[in-house]
């Protein structure tokens, strides 16, 4: 068995840079800059790279994973759903593992227990799970693959319920953590209204999108569906990469080792794919690490350079302690609440918090309008479980998208605030520690009781007009000497029977529609308390998080300023320059300047490959067919 993919020469350039800017920070006592520095280490040392494949119930995800892997890991069957998500990491030996959530008010964090790979359709499925009785949260499966052992972990997501549901809807609630979506669909037939909805929202939580077209070996017309599926896109201003593939074809290849069948099937441009995200979330980890490498030597130097600068030129002293006690003031005057960045985030989530609001009651007053209509299309006693499936899902399917507001607009706002700090930390994803509350409609209560009641009330109304009619069609004539045959009186009065057993049976209708009007009422006044509340708090608690993040950085700037400022007093004070001192600066200050040109190296690196990058790059070398 292959070992884990050892990391590349950029990264380990990196860590060994970030190392000696660690003991530089230990060396200048700066524990600040140390945490930052180790923390900003295991961005390459302990990441991985999440992608989520998704989709509709049926429509090869599972089959799909399993041919990115050659081997069945996920369950498959014309009878078998997942109904957990399942993900698959990279492990020297086969493993699989089950995570539990705790039951209901008990208050615990779930578990983990060890399950032998053969049952993992057992506990992943439909058939062998139904309706999650054993209340699972996630399977996990590790496989000795090529394609894993950079990091990769592929999510095979539920699809119980299809696209719509809620349970799906809580599954891709945390897409905004994924480095890119698989979404699937197959060949036979063109994305649906529903799909397109979907992938738009899945665009807002997660820019990298790869549609995937499955079972074209089924289809022979499969190529007519995939520009029709183009066209769908474009006008739905969903710009996104499309694959086609075979999981059968894969299967067969791999068997016989056959290349050209393995190329036929279209998986290796799907792994090629999958390799250039991986490519890419590293290089957006060196990124983030050349950013926090540059923050930290230009503190350190700024202090160094203080002191020589004191040393060096007594005479000029009051001016660059002038110079420094300004560079202070500003950095003290960004803790003030008052400050630019701090109007900026206040008033920026401000106004999220107004717009996603307002958001969501435009969505819930529009479910409101078409559950409405459906209701006084129907009788709600004959269908109310199929119509409270789909309130849920459209409920559900609005939460979602109200989320993916909230988080496009709140990494707007952190852009913007970054950009007046001129930090590269505004790529920060604001997100991640939020999830979308599609799992509060689960929840929800819809009162259905009236469904339960029967018209007994009809066939009284239509005797007691069949009664009347036939005492005013014989008795009261009779009476004024009139006399009129019986079998008129009893025609008269069937005649007025059924006009009263039809207008009984249309008052009734119109009374439980109207109790399911009410019903509906109070289910989406819930939602929209429910969500909005779980809304104002994410967002609260988004803001918090960004304030501290860059209030550790202000705390930073502040440090270094007050150190560099205090060091130049100091050597001010001494009067005499010491040429060992002199010495030590000018060595710190050389040992900053090699590692600022070790991560202008990477930096430099970086850019060239991102120049050199052709839109198609080549399939990675594991694209070929495992052995």
């Amino acid at each position: 068995m292959s070992g884990k993919q050892a990391p590349s020469a950029a990264a380990r350039h990196a860590v060994e840079t970030l190392d000696l800017a660690v003991k530089g920070a230990k060396a200048y006592e700066r524990d600040d800059l140390v945490q930052r520095l180790s923390s900003a280490r295991r961005l390459l040392t302990d990441s991985t790279v999440t992608v989520h494949v998704v989709g509709e119930f049926k429509q090869g995800k599972s089959s799909l994973v399993n041919g990115l892997l050659t081997a069945p890991v996920c369950p498959v069957d014309d009878d078998v759903a997942t109904c957990v998500p399942t993900e698959v990491r990279y492990s020297p030996h086969v493993t699989a593992s089950a995570t539990f959530e705790s039951m209901p008010g008990s208050g615990g964090s779930g578990w983990t227990e060890t399950i032998p790979p053969g049952e993992i359709a057992t506990y992943a499925s439909e058939a062998g799970n139904p309706d999650n009785k054993r209340r699972l949260t996630a399977v996990t499966v590790g496989l000795d693959r090529p394609l894993l052992s950079s990091g990769l972990v592929l999510v095979d997501t539920p699809g119980v319920g299809g696209i719509g549901s809620v349970h799906h809807a809580t599954t891709v609630g945390s897409l905004p953590q994924s480095h890119a979506v698989l979404f699937v669909t197959d060949a036979s037939q063109e994305l649906t209204a529903a799909e397109l909805r979907f992938l738009r929202t899945v665009q807002e939580l997660c820019p990298t999108v790869v549609l995937v077209l499955t079972k074209i070996d089924l289809y022979p017309h499969w190529m007519r569906i995939a520009e029709l599926d183009h066209a769908h896109l474009q006008r739905a201003g969903v710009d996104i990469e499309m694959i086609a593939v075979s999981s059968e074809l894969r299967s067969l290849a791999a068997t016989a080792g056959d290349q050209a069948l393995n190329a036929e099937s279209g998986y290796p441009a799907l792994v090629g794919r999958l390799g250039r995200v991986v490519a890419e979330a590293e290089r957006l980890a060196l990124d983030a690490v050349v950013v926090h490498v540059v923050s930290a030597i230009d503190q350190m130097e700024a202090t160094a350079t203080a002191r020589r600068d004191a040393l060096v030129d007594p005479a000029n002293a009051a001016a660059l302690l002038a110079r420094l006690s300004a560079t202070k003031e500003r950095a003290d005057a960004l803790r003030e609440r008052s400050s630019k960045w701090q109007v900026l985030l206040q008033d920026g989530f401000a106004d999220i918090a107004s717009d996603v609001e307002f958001d969501l009651r435009q969505r819930s007053r529009a479910v409101l309008h078409e559950a409405e209509a459906a209701i006084d299309d129907g009788d709600p006693a004959k269908n109310w479980e199929q119509f409270e499936e789909w309130l849920r899902e459209r409920l559900a399917g609005e939460a979602m998208e109200n989320y993916a507001l909230f988080v496009r607009r709140a990494k707007e706002v952190a852009a913007t605030v970054g950009e007046h700090f001129e930090l590269a930390e505004s790529e920060i994803v604001t997100a991640r520690t939020v999830a979308a509350p599609v799992d509060l409609v689960g929840g929800l209560s819809l009162d259905a009781g009236f469904t339960n009641k029967k018209a007994k009330g009809a066939l009284g109304a239509a005797f007691n007009k069949t009664y009347g009619g036939v005492l005013m069609f014989t008795m009261l004539p009779a009476i004024v000497g009139l006399a009129v045959p019986l079998p008129v009186g009893l025609l008269g009065g069937a005649l007025l029977g059924g006009h009263g057993y039809r207008e009984e049976r249309k008052r009734q209708l119109e009374r439980r529609r109207q109790e399911a009007k009410t019903a509906v009422r109070r289910v989406i006044d819930d939602f929209n308390l429910q969500v909005g509340k779980d809304s104002r708090d994410a967002i609260r608690h988004v803001q918090r998080e960004l304030r501290t993040s860059w209030g550790e950085r202000v705390a930073e700037l502040q440090r270094s300023a007050a150190a560099a400022l205090s060091a130049a007093q100091a050597e001010a004070k001494g009067g005499e320059s010491d040429a060992g001192t002199r010495e030590r600066i000018e060595s710190d200050l050389a040992t900053l300047q090699r590692l600022r040109a070790r991560i202008e190296d990477l930096r430099g690196h970086l850019a060239r490959i991102r120049t050199a990058e052709a839109p198609a790059a080549a399939p990675a070398a594991e694209a070929g067919v495992p052995a």
